[in-house]
């Protein structure tokens, strides 16, 4: 019997993070609901504290390292005196784990690999959010991962690994309840203004600026429209120093007041804003595994266009619970998705199955179940 979980994930985000994270989201809705008593180790970023209380089943602990400690070991010396695995593991032991308690690794083989070398006895499990290349882990791995694209893509490289799927979720409660929406007037867009709304990382691989540049192209057309975006706009990535970001905020500052950049907004208050919409658009130019924008716009009862690339066909079916991009994907096929889109005589009866069927598969108490009886089927 399963009888304590450490969750923990690489040192990026602090728990509950406080912009788009669904790695960190995931962990903290799953932690707080399951009633296996666990801890969850992540990095302390400024602002948050060392320590925070749950519940009476969960708690938050946070690592913190010192300016100096960075400077002298990690960036200087290359060395790694007192590293992150290890503080995770005395973070288990002061939660005297037993044989019967498991750790759960999000999202890092590098971090998974370091603690089955620190604790070999323990028991140990990987939780894949992304596809990467498998390193570090050994064939039959137990891995958990969100969706049956991504199951396959592992299972290709690991034949012998156990990969369950637990998909990701919304808070029924928030999305069902009453409560008061960000609306149009709220932003100056005017009632028969038509919303194209965008949310998601302002990088390449979510095509964010192949959207705006469809946008231009429906503005040619369409006088009566308006793109949201929300995501941090001034972010610089470290591949390409900020050049995409610069990108988005040149066309942005092009567009005027047709184009309203929202910044970052903090997942618990996604669901105020999905309303605004009268289509959402995930162009994602990669694989996408699952992609959590999808499900909580689906569940604000919002039609969603979507690229085919990745996990996303498996909740968005076209025509049904959604809609698909065209490949190949240009800025002018995607100009005239949204137009048939928007003018699809079924598109709120879609966007009401579309709700349906994520109130039915993707709730955070379905998703907790569906983990609890996961990693019990494989402890008990």
């Amino acid at each position: 019997m399963v009888d304590k979980i450490i969750f923990t994930v690489t040192p990026i985000f602090s728990i509950p993070p406080r912009g788009a994270a669904a790695v960190e989201t995931w962990m903290y809705q799953v932690a707080q609901r399951t009633a296996i008593p666990n801890r969850i180790v992540c990095i302390k970023n400024e602002g948050y504290s060392d320590f925070t209380r749950i519940n009476d089943n969960s708690e938050i602990y946070r690592i913190g390292f010192s300016r100096i400690y960075k400077r002298l070991f990690q960036k200087w010396t290359r060395l790694d005196p007192h590293p992150y695995s290890q503080r995770i593991l005395n973070v288990a032991k002061d939660f005297q784990i037993t044989s019967d308690s498991v750790i759960v690794v999000h999202n890092s083989m590098k971090l998974y690999r370091q603690i089955r070398e620190r604790a070999p006895s323990s028991n140990v499990v990987i939780h894949m959010h992304n596809a990467f290349e498998p390193k570090w882990l050994e064939p039959d791995v137990k891995m958990i991962v969100p969706s049956l694209f991504l199951k396959n893509y592992y299972q290709s490289y690991l034949p012998q690994a156990d990969i369950a799927i637990v998909p990701n979720g919304i808070d029924l409660e928030s999305y069902q309840s009453d409560y008061e929406a960000v609306t149009k007037a709220d932003l100056n867009i005017s009632a028969n203004e038509k919303v194209i709304f965008y949310a998601g990382r302002i990088v390449p691989d979510k095509g964010v600026l192949l959207l705006m540049q469809a946008f231009e192209k429906l503005l040619e057309k369409h006088d009566d429209i308006k793109l949201v975006v929300i995501g941090d706009y001034n972010e610089e990535s470290k591949i390409d120093g900020g050049a995409y970001q610069r990108d988005v905020r040149e066309i942005a500052e092009r567009l005027k007041e047709k184009c309203i950049m929202l910044g970052s907004i903090p997942p618990e208050k996604m669901h105020f804003y999905y309303p605004l919409s009268d289509v959402v658009v995930i162009p994602s130019q990669f694989k996408e595994p699952f992609c959590m924008v999808a499900i909580e716009a689906m569940g604000a009862a919002r039609p969603v266009l979507v690229s085919t690339r990745g996990g996303m066909i498996e909740f968005v079916k076209e025509n049904s619970t959604g809609y698909h991009l065209r490949e190949p994907m240009t800025a002018t096929s995607i100009a005239q998705d949204i137009e048939n889109v928007l003018s699809n005589a079924a598109i709120e009866d879609i966007a009401k199955q579309g709700q349906n069927y994520v109130h039915a598969h993707f709730s955070w108490e379905g998703v907790t179940q569906r983990f609890e009886e996961v990693i019990r089927r494989w402890f008990n």
